[in-house]
């Protein structure tokens, strides 16, 4: 087989993989990304479900960071957002709806429908986690802290009572010590449980929410539609065209940059000389010779399969094989014959502004703590927490004229059942899902024409999600920061000179963010310009900061 050369090969081409191969190239480096599916795009590439019926594995843009649309060029890509309002719908358990509305004042005058000066007590939690994002005084635009880094600056005892309940204590606690009404603590809640296998109650679930007031303490604000700055945690607005624009512009910009992108190379393992990374090989035998190698998959997959020869990393192939990663994503898609409607929509709101925003299903916190214990019993729960998305109503070229399509991701489905198999209880969790959205919908099942499910099995056959886990790993306290993915391959380097590992496993986690694509390719550029990774080409690189 004939060898392609170059600067770095990217393994991935997920979100992650094709942002750090945009800043590799950007920088003037000569890259390719291998990507082992016929996609590119990973959740955020648009998938035709049903003929006719197309959607994405993820269903909100809600963690993109602004700065990297911005380094990346993406808007001349062809990436824009269109400010969908309300930006969330989240049915309570008293039968009313919480409508997030762009408009501060009206959302918090929602809030403060729950119990008096409610709204007050909201904004003080997020001004306790903002506050103390910046006490900590680390960035996400970086590789993660050590632990002496993280409390260097938690001298006061507020810092370190702070400190004690964000990491040790649990999500319900925190909203008890605030005084929060249980309408307020059900709608924030999900942020604190959708990256992992535990339950509001879970010690540590509190570091969740410090998603974005620790971007927002890394880089500030700029322009009053910071999207970080929007009420309940800052929505982009939904991309035009649907989700899959985001991965079309990464496409575009990274091919714009030069990037060589090839799908359906299934790499076999990474190639290395003693100490330093050669290149790849593909399952096929072809191979890709570079003097730097970003691995922008599950670390499971670098550290025990791709780098199974090399005798140095036997210590990290022992942990990492019994680092837990069991994750709970399942799928359900609707092809609908019209447009949703909630039953309980005040009389006030548009039903199709309402149709097209974001909800979930989680009524209550009680609601969410039960679906999420019996999950972690291996048990299908009879009240499945629901992501939802009708994204035709903001991207009508999603589905045929007239008709919609409905993508629901639910958050509370065991990798391994305690009774049964998926090929068989799959269908029986489809319908629960479809009966709990229906109880708020009620004209739902009347109108669906054809649907589809994606069980976790399917989610680790089909797009390579080791034991169904979105985010590589939980993003829990115990793994972050130098924990994630490992002590010693926290940093995006390895101890294999030109290696570098990227993706949702690595830090800070989170869903389509793309700091750990921007942090991998930056660690990569200070390296080459610090010549630890010599290019051997003879050519000027622009690797500034």
């Amino acid at each position: 087989m004939r060898a392609n050369r170059y600067d770095a090969i990217v393994i991935g081409g997920g979100h992650s993989g094709l942002v750090a191969a945009g800043y590799l190239a950007g920088a003037g480096l000569r890259v390719a990304v291998v990507e082992s599916s016929g996609r590119l795009g990973g959740p955020t590439a648009t998938i035709e479900f049903m003929p006719g019926y197309r959607s994405t594995i993820a269903n909100s843009p809600g963690s993109l960071e602004p700065k990297i649309v911005r380094d990346l060029e993406l808007e001349s890509h062809g990436l824009r957002f269109q400010p969908v309002d309300p930006t969330l719908v989240h049915p309570l358990a008293d039968g009313s709806l919480f409508i997030g509305w762009r408009d501060r004042a009206r959302t918090q005058r929602q809030i403060d429908g729950f119990a008096p000066g409610e709204a007050q007590r909201y904004d003080a939690l997020f001004a306790y986690l903002e506050a103390f994002a910046r006490k900590l005084g680390i960035s996400v635009f970086r590789e993660p802290p050590t632990l002496q880094e993280l409390v260097r600056n938690l001298t006061s005892l507020d810092d370190q009572e702070a400190f004690g309940r964000i990491f040790f204590g649990s999500a319900r606690d925190l909203f008890d010590e605030f005084g929060l009404a249980w309408q307020t603590q059900t709608i924030i809640a999900p942020l604190a449980v959708v990256g992992g296998n535990f339950t509001p109650s879970t010690p540590g679930t509190p570091i969740n929410l410090l998603t974005r007031p620790l971007s927002l303490a890394s880089l500030s604000a700029g322009a009053g539609d910071d999207p970080r700055r929007m009420p309940l945690r800052g929505s982009t607005g939904m991309p035009v065209g649907g989700m899959g624009a985001i991965a079309d512009s990464l496409v575009a910009s990274a091919a714009g940059r030069g990037v060589v992108l090839r799908t359906k190379v299934a790499v076999d393992r990474i190639l290395t000389d003693d100490d330093r990374v050669t290149g790849v090989v593909a399952a096929d035998g072809e191979e890709f010779l570079a003097p730097i190698v970003v691995a922008a998959v599950n670390p499971r997959l670098t550290v025990v399969d791709l780098m199974r020869d090399d005798p140095a990393w036997a210590g990290f192939r022992g942990k990492m094989r019994r680092r837990p990663m069991v994750g709970k994503a399942f799928k359900v898609v609707l092809a609908l014959d019209g447009m949703p409607r909630w039953a309980a929509a005040p009389a006030d709101a548009d039903p199709a502004a309402l149709a097209a925003a974001q909800f979930r299903i989680a009524p209550s916190i009680d609601y969410l703590e039960a679906s999420h214990a019996e999950m972690q019993q291996g048990r299908i729960s009879d009240k499945p927490v629901v992501w939802g998305l009708c994204p035709s109503l903001s991207a009508p070229e999603l589905a045929p004229p007239g008709k919609h399509v409905m993508s629901l991701n639910i958050g509370t489905a065991p990798y391994r059942l305690r009774e049964g198999e998926w090929k068989v209880e799959r269908e029986r969790l489809a319908r629960t899902t479809i009966a709990a959205v229906a109880e708020w919908m009620p004209e739902l099942p009347g109108m669906i024409s054809d649907w589809r499910c994606l069980d976790p099995e399917d989610f680790e056959r089909e797009f390579g999600l080791v034991e169904a886990n979105m985010t590589h790993g939980d993003l829990a306290a115990w793994n972050q920061f130098w924990m994630r993915p490992l002590p010693g391959l926290h940093a995006y380097r390895t101890p294999t000179r030109g290696l570098y590992l990227s993706g949702n496993g690595t830090w800070p986690g989170n869903f389509i963010s793309g700091l750990a694509g921007h942090n991998a390719s930056h660690a990569v550029l200070a390296d080459v310009r610090a010549g630890v990774v010599p290019l051997g080409t003879g050519r000027a690189v622009a690797v500034g900061d």
